[in-house]
């Protein structure tokens, strides 16, 4: 487990939905942070390993953190890099934190996070 202390900012959401890590039902983000990334804001890719990866982009994820160095490795949005991202809370992982490689790319960055790795109430 990552034990990550940083403090909460922009919690609030105005979204129908409220979504919460599986593991420890912390909030994670809320719907009105969706955000549509080529032409949808739901993704299924397949990583290097074979494992299917299901996953919706949000804005904003207040609940989560990214950790790690930034890689264009294997990057499934062109322009991108990633860093894995884990909830807030318990260190669970979630999905991965998005950067644009330049500033021309946009949005600047958001965050991938597998379905099956939320609840949503």
């Amino acid at each position: 487990m990552l034990g990550f202390t940083f403090p909460l900012k922009g919690v609030g959401g105005n979204g129908a939905k409220v979504y919460q890590c599986f593991g420890c039902r912390g909030v994670v983000t809320y719907s009105d942070r969706l955000l549509v990334v080529g032409a949808s804001d739901r993704h299924l890719f397949v990583n290097p390993a074979g494992v299917e990866c299901d996953f919706r982009t949000f804005s904003d994820c207040p609940g989560a953190v990214a950790h790690g160095s930034a890689t264009a490795a294997h990057s499934w949005f062109a322009g991108y890099r990633w860093r894995m991202a884990f909830c807030r809370q318990c260190g669970q992982h979630l999905g991965w934190h998005y950067e644009a490689v330049t500033t021309l790319e946009g949005p600047r960055e958001f965050w991938g996070i597998l379905v099956s790795h939320l609840v949503a109430r």
